[in-house]
């Protein structure tokens, strides 16, 4: 698990997810056929939000706020992503 703390744009307060559940083909694989299985949406977006989906759901107005949740997660991982193979950053670790 790779916990990671990301803020959502309009919404107070920290959320945190599982970076490795965001790499995760499974994941990712169950996010893709939710139209086919919607169960597997449910399953994917709890690993994501290691069991707190049901709080940050409410906490950003609902099902129709999953995306903006989901957005906001994904460029947190990216960004952390990026700092972690970022040359300027394993020198500075090196020193």
């Amino acid at each position: 698990m790779d916990k990671i703390s990301f803020t959502v744009e309009g919404i107070e307060g920290k959320f945190y997810c599982d970076a490795d559940e965001l790499k995760s083909y499974k994941t990712m694989k169950q996010l893709a056929l939710s139209e086919k299985h919607p169960d597997g949406l449910f399953e994917a977006v709890e690993r994501i939000y290691m069991g707190h989906d049901e709080d940050y759901v409410e906490r950003v107005g609902g099902f129709t706020g999953l995306a903006k949740l989901n957005d906001a997660a994904l460029e947190a991982a990216r960004v952390k992503n990026s700092l972690a193979s970022s040359p300027v950053l394993k020198n500075t670790e090196t020193k």
